[in-house]
């Protein structure tokens, strides 16, 4: 079939049709002239619209396009982790002090010695509690002189007031001699003991196995019991003291594992258990002291020593984690995780999925999630605005990081 010619078949029939409605209604010209100006000019802004401002307002649309951070999903290790700073002491620490006034003599051991329990560390001048203890026993020795006096006497007065010799009343009196010289023994035997501790006193004794730590007053001074003489330390074991914030005392619990580092052994690691955390804060910093038992069988760790902690709050394994900010909450049972489903004709886009999911136990700044994500699923840790099901996201992968949490006091 011709084409063409039907083509201008119709052209003719069309053309002859029109001069007929023209020659009938004269008008219909002009009005058909200004019909087809008018098409012409809404076909005319028709084009320019999709060929201008349509394509600017996709461009606009496709720019406007929110951009989120995401993760892939995977099970791992985790460890939440908590950083201190204190100073290693020993587990017991003694300030040495003597009992008595004196002038101190000498000592036997140097700072730094260690010592056996009942080891004499230094002495006061003993000239004074010796002389005081030869006038007890002196004293002592007299009033047992009297005492046997009295005795015999009673003995006498006895057998003569049996021969009627000797009335009742001097019976009486030498037996109320007897009694007092006995109180007077007694006294001055206690007097005798006392003198002999005080002499015993006058020689600082080692309260167990330890360090003579420090020497403070020189010899030759005259002291009271209210001077430190000397701080020695107890081989009771070794305490790493830390200060805690009073807002970070809940997060701690006797028996965690603490691993502590100190400059003096830059690389070595020493491992500690928390065993004690004060029932108190103080008032003036607002912090509770904790105590933490170091393993320090070679004796390297000294008091006084800064050291660095690490305490273990929390360890799981082969868990899937999400971050805290990522859950959307819909009740108390009903938790929404974003996920990003890729689309592959467009790389860094994709669309949002709001995966119900079955949560486990939150932890600082994560939460297990036990059902409902996938292995390798893109989920959303960071987001520059409000998420719904099905919106078209650009999306980045974060750099892979360590799950290690640790927060910094």
């Amino acid at each position: 079939m011709n084409f063409k010619y039907l083509y201008y078949k119709f052209i003719e029939s069309v053309t002859y049709r029109y001069n007929q409605i023209v020659q009938k209604y004269p008008k219909f010209k002009r009005n058909a002239m200004i019909t087809l100006a008018c098409l012409a000019l809404i076909l005319l802004g028709i084009l320019i619209y999709f060929v201008y401002f349509a394509k600017d307002k996709v461009v606009e649309e496709k720019q406007d396009m929110i951009t989120v951070k995401v993760k892939k999903a995977k099970r791992e290790d985790y460890k939440d982790t908590y950083t201190v700073m204190g100073t290693i002491k020993g587990a017991v620490e003694n300030e040495m002090r003597f009992e008595l006034d004196g002038q101190l003599a000498s000592y036997n051991y140097k700072e730094g010695a260690r010592l056996k329990q009942g080891d004499v560390i230094c002495s006061l001048d003993p000239k004074d509690a010796m002389t005081k203890a030869d006038y007890a026993q002196s004293k002592y020795k007299s009033e047992v002189s009297a005492y046997n006096s009295a005795m015999e006497r009673y003995k006498v007065y006895e057998e003569l007031y049996r021969m009627k010799a000797l009335s009742e009343s001097k019976l009486y009196e030498a037996k109320y001699e007897i009694q007092s010289a006995r109180s007077k023994v007694k006294a001055a035997l206690s007097e005798v003991e006392l003198s002999q501790s005080n002499l015993a006193k006058t020689n600082m004794l080692a309260p167990s196995d330890g360090i003579l730590a420090e020497i403070i007053i020189k010899p030759g001074d005259y002291i009271t019991p209210q001077d430190v003489i000397a701080k020695f330390i107890s081989d009771k074991g070794t305490n790493f003291e830390v200060d805690v914030p009073e807002k970070d005392v809940h997060k701690l619990a006797v028996g965690q594992t603490v691993t502590i580092n100190c400059d003096s052994y830059h690389g070595k690691e020493f491992t500690g258990t928390l065993t004690e955390i004060a029932p108190t804060v103080k008032e003036r910093t607002r912090t509770s002291t904790i105590k933490v038992s170091v393993e320090n069988d070679e004796g390297k760790l000294r008091s006084g020593m800064f050291g660095r902690g690490v305490i273990l709050l929390k360890e799981l394994k082969n868990v899937m984690l999400v971050p805290n900010d990522s859950i959307v909450s819909l009740g108390e049972s009903a938790f929404l995780v974003p996920v990003v489903s890729p689309d592959y004709r467009t790389p860094g886009e994709g669309t949002i999925l709001m995966r119900p999911c079955q949560l486990g136990e939150r932890l600082t700044d994560k939460t297990v999630v036990e059902q409902g994500i996938q292995i390798d699923e893109f989920v959303v840790i960071e987001t520059q605005g409000q998420l719904s099901d099905g919106m078209k996201v650009k999306f980045l992968e974060a750099i892979e990081d360590t799950i290690d949490t640790t927060p910094q006091k």
